[in-house]
């Protein structure tokens, strides 16, 4: 399972982002900052915790390659 952490790693990252109206989001925890994005505030994520362009395996991937070169 994919972290929040990650989340928000993939949501700076994507040129897709879009994030959605606060009054849209369904805020399941105590913590919402509109300064932070998140994968989880973004237009393209669906109820079931996945994006409905997928892009989270794609950006999660470039990521990984990109820490690979940092090594």
């Amino acid at each position: 399972m994919i972290s929040k952490e990650q989340l928000r790693k993939i949501a700076i990252y994507c040129d897709s982002y879009s994030p959605r109206k606060k009054e849209d989001l369904n805020i399941t925890s105590n913590f919402y900052s509109e300064k932070y994005k998140s994968c989880e505030n973004c237009v393209h994520f669906t109820a079931d915790g996945s994006c409905d362009i997928d892009l989270i395996d794609k950006i999660l991937s470039s990521l990984a390659m990109e820490q690979d070169l940092k090594s």
